[in-house]
């Protein structure tokens, strides 16, 4: 049961002109609505709150359970197996007293492992079953772990038609948890589904994947192949496919494991409705990409997460370098600070990448990442030069990413053809005013013959942002009716959320 003992008294709204309470008067798809955004033991504990609440949580159609903050520093007061319990018995409670007819719209679970490991229980698979019988639509389940174990997706969820999104993340302290993937075809119905911190038999994801008819959207962050030789993603129906952090095996980047070749694998996608593609590694694990079929790609990110100069060398470089012919026909493009510095501007007595040869005709919005004090210029340059109908341009530069390099200044003039004829907007995020980044501005505005407006948002704690503002209002601009905009800084602001927002205003 909830202990409820500090629970503070919530005083009942009122008109104040004795015409009854206004909560009790809101239409009740209102009141569902608002308590989708709460979790389920303060929805219970809402029944005080109006006399036409009371019963309501036994027919809402969210139900948000949180291990973690169900109750207020429950580990001082009890131990971890009791905290289990106590949570067991609120779940049981809510969902075998809610009427059983209702639909479950989102069932969000948040636990530790004992529930699913712990003396064979089997307390979640009955939770789980007992939202499919209930014809679930969104599923998310987080199971925290301290030992490995193997999950085991419920046949009765497997065949559920009206289930439309999965989301299940079992993470993970020391060992790794194993999703055992059903055999037999199901999942008519899911169009998307999220895989965190999962291991995966690399034999049967293929077929697995293929055999979703309606997937639209998958997403796997930290997902581990024990054997991965070969990862292949084909769906007709996929259009959103991002992948970060797919490890190959248990060993693989483990110096000590002797395994030189641990990050070698192929990534083989054929999906000809894919739209947006992003992918994130985590050094070494750098595949091998074969894309088939690509003719609907819109939007494509490519980041190395974690880099040194000797990976990024010759095998590599051409890796990422080839990738891009691929890329060719998208309309927005993403690159993280490893590409721009070690791809697109890589040392001078090397040879120019080959991709440079092909132009990205059909490029509308340009997404750079790079840490506070590099140098862009050269890489920005080449992208510019490639991009003709290029409108949009976007630089952030979180703090976290890899120190300083050398500053290079550039001609005044170039004569590049977005510059001249489309480019429309600039935004730069996270501006330090460093001589790099000032470069840049300076470029832009001297050259950017059509540019309209320039959004400059101010990292935090810059104390000389006048000095810096006043600099640049002296820039020569090219375009007379261009509107530069200083924005304060944004709290937790984050490149991959900046991505999400840049993309629904294209």
């Amino acid at each position: 049961m909830v202990d409820c003992a500090k629970t503070p008294k919530i005083p009942r709204l009122t008109c104040g002109k004795g015409d009854g309470d206004r909560l009790s008067n809101l239409p009740e798809h209102i009141i569902y609505h608002i308590f989708s955004f709460m979790e389920t033991v303060d929805v219970v504990r809402a029944s005080t709150v109006s006399r036409r609440w009371r019963y309501l949580w036994l027919s809402v159609p969210y139900l948000n359970f949180d291990y973690h903050t169900i109750w207020s520093d429950p580990e001082s007061r009890w131990s971890r197996r009791k905290i289990n319990d106590k949570f067991k018995d609120f779940v049981n409670w809510v969902i075998f007293s809610q009427n059983g007819s209702v639909n479950i719209q989102r069932f969000r679970l948040c636990c530790w492992d004992y529930l699913a490991s712990y003396d064979n229980d089997r307390t979640i698979y009955r939770w789980v079953s007992a939202m499919a019988r209930r014809n679930v639509q969104v599923l998310d389940l987080a199971i925290a772990s301290l030992y490995p174990f193997e999950f085991d997706l419920p046949h009765s969820l497997v065949t559920c038609d009206s289930l439309v999104e999965l989301k299940l993340s079992l993470s993970f302290h020391v060992h790794r948890c194993f999703l055992k993937l059903p055999t037999a075809a199901g999942f008519i119905g899911l169009k998307s589904l999220d895989l965190q911190s999962v291991a995966l038999d690399d034999n049967l994801f293929p077929e697995f994947i293929s055999n979703l008819p309606l997937l639209e959207n998958l997403c796997m962050l930290s997902c581990v192949f024990p054997e991965l030789k070969v990862l292949d993603i084909s769906s007709t129906n996929l259009k959103n496919l991002a992948l970060e952090s797919i490890v190959g095996n248990d060993n693989a980047g483990n110096d000590d494991a002797g395994n030189d070749d641990a990050g070698n694998y192929k990534l083989k996608i054929a999906c000809p409705n894919l739209v947006s593609f992003n992918y994130i590694a985590l050094a070494p694990w750098l595949p091998h990409f074969a894309f088939e079929s690509l003719n609907s790609l819109q939007n494509a990110f490519i980041d190395l997460d974690d880099y040194n100069e000797d990976d990024m060398e010759n095998e590599r470089c051409h890796v990422l370098s080839t990738i891009f012919n691929d890329f060719r026909e998208v309309k927005v493009l993403k690159l993280s600070e490893a590409i721009l510095l070690e791809v697109l501007d890589p040392d001078p007595a090397h040879e120019e990448p080959a991709f440079f040869s092909t132009s990205f005709n059909n490029l509308k919005s340009l997404i750079l990442s790079a840490g506070p004090g590099v140098c862009l210029m050269p890489s920005m340059l080449r992208l510019l030069n490639c991009s003709p109908n290029l409108e949009a341009l976007a630089i952030y530069s979180p703090k976290h990413r890899r120190g300083y390099n050398a500053y290079r200044k550039t001609p005044n003039k170039a004569a590049i053809s977005c510059l001249t004829n489309h480019l429309k907007t600039v935004e730069i995020k996270h501006f330090s005013g460093d001589m790099n980044q000032l470069e840049i501005v300076r470029f832009l505005l001297r050259n950017g013959h059509v540019l309209q407006r320039m959004s400059i948002r101010w990292v935090a704690d810059v104390k000389n942002q006048g000095k810096i503002i006043s600099r640049i209002m002296k820039f020569r601009r090219s375009s007379s009716s261009v509107v530069l905009k200083f924005l304060d800084p944004k709290p937790a602001d984050d490149f991959s959320d900046y991505l999400f927002d840049d993309e629904q205003k294209n």
